[in-house]
């Protein structure tokens, strides 16, 4: 017998018996084991033991039974689908699927990639508090997701270390822009429509030369529940 009751209480498993035993079975089975872990039996005696035990008996020899086995199908049935959750492998998402909350040339119409003006200055003037969107359709909604986005770094210059104004390498800027893609995993169950998720980037650095020009990015999840052939 096991000594974690899971949450959902497995009586079968208590009584040592198949789903559908008969009464007769059921009957036998608690005896049998009643012997075994009653109070009073001095080395395997437990209280607790005994009280699922008894629990288990008094449910499946009761007109509660009918009552007790569609909960339990429902339950097995449930923990069946998450199981094969787990195993199935990721779902990587196409780039497709991922884009900016609101493009540069947009914002540039609206006169906000003026020189001063703050990504917080923007969210507050625009309303939109999150940096990307990622589409995920409702069929998907309880898989493992991976998602690659592209993102802007500034990169030191390896040969002056951004110390060398005349440096040939880097013609003295100390930095160069770049880009490095941003992998990042959506566990199965937490994807919700509209909500958003904050990445702190100083934890995805690649390397000590890498710096991500934002310090976190928010991405904010789009459950499409269109029907589409496309991926």
């Amino acid at each position: 017998m096991k000594n974690n009751i899971p949450p959902f209480p497995d009586y079968y498993e208590a009584l040592e018996l198949p789903f559908g035993a008969t009464t007769e079975a059921i009957r036998a089975s608690f005896r049998r084991i009643a012997k075994i872990c009653h109070p009073d039996v001095p080395t395997t005696g437990s209280e607790s033991k005994f009280l699922h035990l008894y629990n288990a008996y008094r449910i499946l020899s009761s007109t509660k039974r009918k009552s007790y086995d569609e909960s339990f199908k429902k339950y097995r049935a449930v923990e069946f689908i998450r199981d094969e959750i787990n195993k199935s492998s990721p779902l990587v998402l196409p780039p497709s699927r991922i884009s900016f909350s609101t493009g540069i040339l947009e914002l540039a119409k609206r006169g906000l990639m003026r020189k001063g003006f703050r990504t917080k200055d923007r969210r507050k003037i625009t309303g939109i508090n999150h940096d990307i969107i990622i589409t995920v359709k409702e069929r998907e909604m309880f898989r493992r997701i991976i998602a690659t986005i592209p993102l802007t770094v500034r990169i030191v210059c390896q040969v002056c270390m951004g110390g060398d104004l005349h440096c040939p390498a880097c013609d003295g800027a100390g930095s160069y822009k770049s880009s490095r893609n941003l992998r990042v995993e959506f566990p199965p169950t937490t994807l919700q429509d509209r909500r958003i998720f904050e990445f702190d980037l100083s934890k995805f650095r690649p390397d000590s030369y890498t710096h991500f020009k934002k310090k976190s990015l928010r991405v904010m999840i789009h459950i499409s529940k269109k029907i589409s052939l496309a991926v």
